[in-house]
């Protein structure tokens, strides 16, 4: 698609998981846009595997900045094994001061990110980060800056929605284990009731509620979580009366992924497993609270989504990723979602 030669690009976002996820739009485009190049695509270690597998990406990078690569000596160490794949470009959608410095101490000279990072001054090339754009849109903006032909609805199409890694083995086994619970016509709805912020996360009694109320309509449930997030499923199982299928952090990323796309339904807050229903297409109804659309983080891609949400609530949205506490104090924005609204979109999603 261009004459330019470029031998290895870099896209580099060790961020949140569903962040990372929502990035990978790019390598779609960019193998598009330079039909050879290696593409390489730069994580957290946690979410490595779920990238591993896309076609497109030559190899997966780690970015621990708490372990190996903790403090001014670990970033340049950092830096230093980037320098040795010798990148001819890096595409940055990590906006933090201590991403950037790395990246260019790496030696590249062709680093493009957001005008709106910290040392800014230190991009090769800058872009906007359009704030009424959803986040895969502003990642694919980067593109706008090296891309002669850029609009960004040609860039969506190249681009295509967000993708991830299921474990194959694992996947016929969840597949064959579900489908006995389908031989009696019966549905398989996903409960993910944690967060990595608390704020985020609808109470655990309401989870209960769904739970209770499926289950009297014969339709089972499949808990999951992370193991850091198990002491939420305990939580969910001294109030839930009736029986469900726990997978809550007894699982990888990718056998989580497998799992999800095997359900009927996924019922969830803003987190990594709404993003990876998302990018797999498995229909979900997603519970928004401190965050709202405006951020740009709602569920994207091609399957049926819903949104339950307490609109026009003064204080929303309270912070970009939600927080430990509700800065007033009611939590109303999840509190105000009741179980039955929530039923009834899911139930319509159902049949």
């Amino acid at each position: 698609m261009t004459e330019i030669r470029l031998h290895r690009i870099l896209i580099f976002n060790p961020s949140f998981i569903g962040d990372s996820i929502l990035t990978t739009p790019l390598v779609n485009a960019l193998s598009k846009i330079y039909p050879g190049a290696k593409i390489y695509f730069c994580v957290r270690p946690e979410s490595a595997d779920l990238f591993k597998c896309l076609e497109n990406v030559q190899e997966v990078i780690t970015f621990d900045k708490r372990g190996d690569y903790k403090g001014l000596t670990g970033l340049w160490k950092f830096a230093c094994k980037l320098r040795e794949y010798n990148f001819d470009m890096i595409l940055t959608a990590h906006k933090s001061f201590r991403s950037l410095l790395t990246l260019k101490l790496s030696g590249c000279k062709n680093i493009i990110g957001f005008k709106q990072s910290s040392l800014s001054f230190l991009l090769d090339k800058k872009s906007d980060r359009n704030m009424k754009l959803h986040e895969v849109e502003r990642n694919l903006s980067l593109l706008s800056k090296i891309w002669d032909e850029f609009t960004l609805e040609k860039a969506k199409k190249l681009g295509s929605s967000p993708r991830v890694c299921e474990d194959s083995e694992y996947e016929k086994k969840v597949s064959t284990f579900l489908n006995t619970f389908r031989k009696e016509s019966k549905k398989i709805v996903g409960i993910a009731p944690a967060s990595v912020w608390n704020t985020k996360m609808w109470p655990v009694e309401n989870y209960a509620t769904i739970i209770e109320k499926m289950y009297f309509k014969g339709v089972y449930s499949l808990v999951i979580s992370s193991p850091r997030e198990y002491g939420v499923i305990e939580d969910l199982k001294e109030e839930c009366c009736v029986p469900f299928m726990d997978f809550a952090g007894k699982t990888s990323l990718t056998e989580l992924a497998s799992i999800i796309d095997n359900l009927d339904l996924l019922i969830c807050n803003d987190s990594a497993p709404m993003h990876i229903a998302a990018a797999l297409e498995t229909p979900l109804v997603a519970l928004f609270g401190p965050t709202t659309e405006s951020l740009g983080f709602f569920p994207y891609g091609r399957g049926q989504r819903e949104v339950v949400e307490i609109k026009d609530l003064y204080c929303r949205p309270c912070a970009l990723h939600g927080g430990r506490r509700c800065p007033e104090k009611h939590f109303r924005c999840m509190r105000d979602i009741k179980p039955e609204n929530v039923m009834a979109v899911a139930e319509e999603l159902l049949t």
